[in-house]
């Protein structure tokens, strides 16, 4: 990932070349002058201390543009040089020989020939790894702060879901010669379980400890998930109100880190109204000129901005000035660790984004997160449809679930829709009972998480054995780079646990067809 600020095309860096000049003795900073493909010319023994390189001669032997995260990232780094000639506190993730990561924020130069070419590239890094580590570390230990607040209201609202589920199960026993009580019954129990199985879902996204994957996130339908389960979980006496902008463009970014910036934001929105009061969630776009009256450095020609505003207490100027600042914290020891709003400083600004506050003592206050546009991509997420098949395949699904109960409800329900089924309880017994029934089997739908062998092994496996398989891979948490990853393989589609069986059933029916009885197709089976 490559951040970074840049100044303006200088004359006096053009026809320079460093290939005799000696390079700075500074043992604080890294110093290093690399050739356009890489190749070492000179470096201090500092750059060779934190590449981890025993020697000088150890690191001037390495290439500089290998030790760049990917050769994306170095071909982005060089496009920036040539564009921009020199670049200020650019932030780099760079990697030592064993593997290990290493962050560091540097200084670029480049010098070129008399033909404008990029020739040569000098480099001072300063090794930013230990605040990088910090941040990432207070980041966890706020989100399991989060968590352990949430915690209380979450349980509160599953104990009311069970109760629910419980009570409604005892009713239509007690009531099953009674055929009209039991549709109005059923649809309370299924809403039950969606709000639950919502709950465990945001659970998860906020519990997620990685690394931060940009990708293509739509921030009002964030923020109406966010909505939802703070008002399963915040106290009833706290009112939402929801301001979305139409039709917000897409914005690039890690999404459970945003998400995790706007449940501290609610949190300490919450904790300011403590008798009670409303928070407003709104989005809007701003121009980059416009923010630039706030922030020198906002150069997007546009910005997505969130505002998560309360009716509390409000700040005054003395703590507004300190808030960012690790560990400070106006709330009782008990009750906090000070750590929330510096994540949410150090999340926003990894994503070259600001932060503003607007707070009035007796009237409320507003945090801003503006985050740049980023433009919608034409590709999609890489879901593909699945073809759908002619009436004379075979109607035969493979089922591969661990679950005993849930496995056989499966068979249940599918047979009773017409569909030939075969069952196995795990990876293994999965790929006995595919290579016995190849020609037959028209689908597979697989659990991700099975024992003896996983979910995605199972469907290499059988991809092996029929390069033509069609596959659905069933989870209860698919993170996006694992789905991406699982649909680049060729699985045909993804299903969340729990789901409702009419919708798996529209998917099946939509990549084999409609089964059909065995008067009209005796052949297929």
């Amino acid at each position: 990932m490559i951040h970074s600020d840049v100044l303006p095309r200088s004359h006096s860096q053009t026809d320079l070349h460093l290939r005799d000049e000696p390079i700075y003795d500074d043992d604080f900073t890294g110093n290093v002058v690399v050739d356009v493909d890489g190749s070492i010319h000179v470096c201090n023994p500092a750059f060779a201390r934190i590449f981890g390189f025993g020697s000088v001669d150890e690191a001037t032997s390495a290439n500089f543009l290998s030790l760049l995260r990917t050769r994306q990232d170095a071909t982005e780094l060089l496009a920036l040089v040539r564009q921009h000639r020199t670049l200020e506190r650019q932030e780099l993730e760079m990697r030592q020989p064993s593997g290990e990561a290493v962050y560091v924020v540097a200084r670029l130069v480049g010098h070129f020939d008399a033909d404008g070419e990029l020739a040569q590239l000098q480099a001072t890094l300063f090794n930013d790894t230990k605040r990088k580590r910090l941040e990432e570390q207070l980041i966890q230990a706020q989100k399991m702060e989060g968590l352990g607040t949430l915690a209380g209201g979450i349980a509160h609202d599953f104990n009311n879901i069970l109760a629910i589920i419980l009570g409604y199960t005892a009713q239509i026993e007690k009531r099953a010669m009674q055929p009209e009580f039991i549709p109005g019954a059923t649809k309370v129990i299924r809403e039950a379980v969606e709000r639950g199985a919502a709950l465990v879902q945001q659970l998860l996204t906020s519990a997620r400890q990685t690394e931060a994957h940009l990708a293509s996130i739509d921030l009002n339908e964030l923020l109406r998930e966010l909505d939802r389960m703070l008002h399963a979980t915040f106290p009833k006496t706290i009112d939402f109100e929801l301001a979305l902008l139409p039709d917000l463009p897409m914005v690039k970014a890690d999404r459970s880190q945003i998400h995790q910036v706007l449940l501290n934001l609610c949190v300490n929105a919450r904790d300011a109204m403590p008798n009670g009061g409303k928070i407003t969630l709104a989005t809007s776009v701003t121009p980059g000129e416009k923010l630039q009256e706030f922030f020198t450095g906002a150069d997007a020609k546009s910005y997505a901005c969130i505002r998560v505003s309360d009716t509390g207490g409000g700040m005054t100027p003395e703590v507004k000035a300190h808030i960012f600042e690790p560990f400070f914290t106006t709330k009782e020891r008990s009750k906090g660790t000070g750590l929330g709003l510096s994540v949410v400083y150090g999340v926003v600004n990894n994503h070259r984004g600001f932060v503003r506050v607007e707070s009035q003592l007796h009237v409320g206050t507003a945090f801003l997160i503006y985050l740049p546009l980023h433009a919608p991509s034409e590709a999609g997420d890489g879901q593909r449809d699945g073809a759908r098949a002619s009436s004379w395949e075979p109607q035969t699904i493979l089922i591969v679930e661990d679950e005993d109960m849930l496995r056989d409800l499966a068979i249940d329900i599918l047979s009773n829709e017409g569909y030939r089924v075969l069952a196995a309880r795990d990876g293994v017994e999965a790929v006995e009972v595919f290579t016995a029934n190849r020609d037959a089997i028209g689908l597979v739908v697989c659990d991700l998480g099975l024992p003896r062998m996983g979910g995605r092994d199972v469907f290499m496996r059988l991809k092996s054995i029929k390069p033509s398989v069609r596959a659905i891979v069933v989870s209860g948490y698919l993170e996006p780079a694992q789905r991406s990853e699982i649909l680049k393989a060729g699985v045909i589609d993804t299903v969340q646990k729990p789901y409702d069986f009419r919708h798996l059933i529209e998917k099946i029916q939509s990549i084999i067809g409609k089964a059909q009885s065995e008067d009209d197709h005796p052949q297929l089976f």
